[in-house]
């Protein structure tokens, strides 16, 4: 089976595996404010938490301990307080304060607009990461927000996911379309290559309002520079929704 769709039972519900490149450099970044004033890399991020972790050294937060700071992504940012939840060795679970309006500036802040303009093709930095050979789009933009577009040995498209915090859309040749939600995210790393393993809760049919959100952020990317064939297949199967 491939390594990069592994189909598996969770209880009486239907989870699914990927294994996905992971891109080892990050813009979205939380900035503590604390003495140390350390910098955070954003590891993923919801309307609700964020998972973060230091590139070099330790931390000193445990579970339990309020957190305030601002996040910074390119030119935006945003102040939040929160709770450390858990503390992992890589990484380090935080849950906002601030209820209702909290959620509302964090919408704003991770908004369909910010998101397309973040967007950049991974194939730009190909010197600096390694690139499954069947992998002919990725887009990042932090957080994670992400799209892949894998193909056949033939060269036609087999299948594409867009990664949007923690939800999902995917299509594959001969199965259409599907969602879910992301339950947890796992390093894969080997010495010769940096992977993360998803694993998706999958929805029991499509979600209509994921679909939404991930054909917004398609259609609002700056398709210079991308290859028109696979960018129209993008709109196409995720159509032009609103």
């Amino acid at each position: 089976m491939d390594r990069h769709l592994n189909l598996v039972k969770s209880g009486s519900n239907q989870s699914e595996k990927r294994v996905f490149p992971r891109f080892p450099f990050s813009y979205l970044v939380f900035r503590h404010d604390e003495s140390d004033k350390r910098s955070y890399e954003v590891k993923d991020i919801s309307y609700s938490g964020m998972r973060i972790c230091l590139k070099d050294g330790h931390s000193n937060l445990l579970e339990g301990d309020s957190v305030s700071g601002e996040i910074h992504w390119l030119k935006n940012n945003i102040q939040i307080d929160g709770v450390v939840k858990r503390v992992d060795d890589d990484s380090i679970g935080i849950v906002f304060n601030g209820g209702r309006e909290s959620e509302l500036k964090l919408k704003d802040f991770l908004s369909v607009e910010n998101v397309a303009q973040c967007l950049r093709s991974i194939h730009d930095y190909k010197d600096q990461v390694e690139i499954p050979t069947n992998l002919v789009c990725w887009l990042r933009a932090d957080g994670p927000f992400e799209v892949f577009v894998w193909t056949h040995p033939d060269g036609e498209i087999s299948r594409m996911q867009v990664i949007m915090m923690n939800h999902f859309v995917e299509w594959n040749d001969g199965k259409g379309l599907k969602s879910g939600e992301i339950t947890s995210i796992k390093n894969h790393d080997s010495p010769l290559v940096t992977e993360e393993e998803f694993e998706f809760l999958i929805d029991p049919k499509l979600d209509e309002l994921k679909l939404q959100f991930a054909s917004r952020i398609v259609n609002g990317v700056d398709a210079e520079g991308l290859d028109p064939e696979v960018y129209d297949f993008l709109c196409r199967k995720l159509g032009n929704a609103s």
